[in-house]
C-alpha cells in the first residue's frame, strides 16, 4: 500500500547497455526520482549524455519486496533534484543479498 506522500511512480537513470538496477558495493539503497513532480528532460540535464530513464509505477517496483525511501539528493544536483530524490530499499527483514536478488528480479522484468 503506497504511503502518503510517496510518489506513484520513480524515475531511475541509467546508461544505455548497463543494468537499470545495480547495487553497488557500499551502496544502501538505489537513486530515484519523484517522477509524479520531475519531467524527464530536468533530470537528464544533470548526467551524463546518453544517460536515460526508465520510469516504474512504485507498486510494481513493492511488489519485488522493496520499498522507497526519501532521502536527500546529490549535493551537486539542482535543488529540486535533492528534494525529490528517494532511493529503493531493501524490505522489512531483507538481507543485502535478498537485496540484490530483488533487484535483479526487478531489472528481469523491466523491458525497455
Amino acid at each position: 500500500m503506497q504511503a502518503p506522500g510517496n510518489p506513484s511512480a520513480v524515475h531511475r537513470v541509467f546508461e544505455e547497455g548497463k543494468p537499470k538496477f545495480q547495487l553497488r558495493k557500499g551502496e544502501e539503497g538505489l537513486s530515484v526520482f519523484d517522477a509524479d513532480m520531475l519531467l524527464d528532460d530536468e533530470i537528464l540535464a544533470n548526467f551524463r549524455p546518453g544517460s536515460r530513464l526508465t520510469t516504474q509505477p512504485l507498486r510494481f517496483i513493492e511488489s519485488f519486496g522493496l520499498k522507497i525511501k526519501k532521502t536527500r539528493g546529490d549535493g551537486n544536483l539542482p535543488q529540486s533534484l535533492q528534494e525529490n530524490h528517494w532511493e529503493i530499499r531493501p524490505g522489512d527483514a531483507m538481507t543485502r543479498n535478498q537485496f540484490k536478488d530483488a533487484l535483479n528480479s526487478l531489472e528481469d522484468a523491466v523491458k525497455e
